[in-house]
């Protein structure tokens, strides 16, 4: 499965396991061999990071995170199949429908855009989303209809506008926080540093902001990429990860990553949207411009919102 998609594929035969119970009745359901059902579940487990099927005897059960990911799998799924009868009986009637392509980086992809979708297309049943999540590509204006890109304003300004601001911060499990005697920003010299390629912000960078002694920080560092990777590597505790609140929204909030030093965080305007509005612009590019930008905004004022 290439690494630049999303793992659709996957996450069909996830649906069609988690809900039928059974490798063996989703192969059938699906016309596929029991072998490739277990190979698509094997890579979809890959991808997140996460065991979703504990082996019983000849048969499979959810474990506690593949139950819970089958829940939000099967309501997306139940959107997705309403939108897909309107469309349907749209075809029917002899409407066209309008394709509205969008390319974005791959862990913003599936970690912001993918689970806000299902209520673009309960919204807009007459507009088909097309998704590519390119890694590892420079992206230019004419990729696709709308581009969220990630850099500074110098690689991006003027051809794109300010999207989404990330807060990037230090974040590491709960275990690691309580084992590793961390009682100030220096303290993290001596842990094991998760690095990403493209992050706005690196650990020389932040280690520079707090002051830190570059001589201090001591050599125990591996990169992982992309940075849902690298975030599922700090959740299982294997180091420490300089990372965006944008992509560990739902870590932070449910306690699987804490912030050892919130204050220490810096927030920069990393995602843009691409290209800018024009008056040639088609009807339904609007209208995903539009729903983008309000999403982000939503975005904003959650993030700021104070937490109980």
């Amino acid at each position: 499965m290439p690494s630049s998609t999303l793992p659709l594929r996957g996450i069909a035969v996830f649906e069609a396991a988690s809900r039928l119970g059974s490798f063996r009745l989703a192969a059938a359901e699906l016309n596929l061999t029991p072998s490739a059902v277990s190979h698509q579940i094997r890579l979809l487990e890959q991808v997140l990071g996460l065991e979703l099927f504990r082996r019983a005897g000849r048969g499979v059960l959810l474990c506690d995170d593949g139950a819970e990911y089958a829940r939000a799998v099967r309501q997306a799924f139940r959107t997705l199949r309403h939108a897909t009868d309107d469309m349907s009986r749209r075809g029917r009637a002899g409407r066209l429908r309008d394709i509205v392509s969008i390319q974005t980086p791959p862990s913003l992809a599936s970690r912001w855009l993918l689970p806000r979708l299902p209520r673009f297309l309960a919204k807009y049943p007459g507009i088909d989303i097309r998704v590519n999540a390119a890694a590892g590509r420079q992206s230019k204006p004419g990729d696709a209809d709308l581009m969220i890109v990630y850099g500074n304003s110098s690689r991006w300004e003027p051809q794109a506008a300010p999207f989404l601001n990330e807060r990037i911060q230090p974040l590491c499990a709960a275990s690691v926080l309580k084992d590793g005697r961390i009682s100030a920003p220096a303290d993290l010299a001596a842990q094991v540093l998760i690095k990403t390629r493209v992050n706005a912000l690196t650990w020389e960078d932040w280690f520079r902001q707090q002051g830190v002694d570059q001589s201090r920080v001591m050599a125990r560092a591996i990169q992982l990429d992309p940075s849902h990777v690298a975030i599922a590597a700090a959740v299982e505790g294997l180091g420490v990860i300089l990372e965006s609140d944008i992509l560990t929204s739902e870590e932070i909030a449910t306690g699987m990553l804490i912030a050892p030093f919130p204050e220490t965080g810096t927030t920069l305007s990393s995602y843009w949207l691409a290209p800018l509005p024009s008056k040639s612009e088609r009807n339904a590019v609007s209208t995903v411009r539009r729903w983008l930008k309000r999403e982000a905004r939503a975005h904003t004022q959650n993030s700021r919102a104070p937490h109980a």
